[in-house]
């Protein structure tokens, strides 16, 4: 005898079945809604004054370079490697007029205007990799053959398998 003939003939097993299959998908469901739910958004990033050496976590708002104990604070990228300890991959900055334009956005309650953001991109912002010349060493993020290259993540053996950042 098939399937659809046993079905067929005992409809309380056909109700059965399709009772504990709804029952599964709502638990499921349910068990999906709760465990997970919406990611949080980040209020908090990596700050350095020492060249990558160490960090700190701050208002993700801040606009670096920034005064911290008396020096500027850059924006630093940290990452692990599989059985390694963290370390910067690289930093980034704004240029001061990239610095008055977003400081101004932000008074003005309009941090995400399209045409300031592109403009800051493309013109604005800049990147460093730790030890590098801390004058030479910054480039534009504009410069994306260079930038890419200053952002490109490897662990500090050489690997790129396993990298995760660090989050604050």
């Amino acid at each position: 005898m098939g399937i659809r003939e046993t079905l067929n003939k005992n409809p309380g097993l056909t109700t059965g079945a399709t009772a504990g299959i709804i029952l599964l998908a709502v638990g499921f469901i349910i068990y999906q809604l709760s465990s997970g739910g919406t990611p949080s958004v980040a209020t908090k990033a990596y700050y350095t004054i020492d060249d990558g050496k160490t960090w700190f976590a701050d208002d993700i708002n801040k606009v670096p370079p920034f005064d911290h104990d008396g020096k500027p604070a850059v924006r630093a990228y940290v990452y692990e490697c599989p059985g390694g300890k963290p370390f910067v991959s690289h930093m980034e900055r704004y240029t001061p007029e990239a610095k008055k334009s977003m400081e101004a956005a932000q008074k003005a309650n309009d941090p995400n205007n399209p045409v300031l953001m592109e403009d800051v991109m493309a013109n604005g912002m800049e990147v460093k990799k730790p030890g590098a010349d801390p004058v030479k060493g910054w480039v534009k993020q504009s410069n994306s053959a260079v930038a890419s290259k200053i952002m490109e993540l490897k662990c500090p053996d050489g690997k790129i398998d396993g990298i995760q950042p660090v989050v604050p």
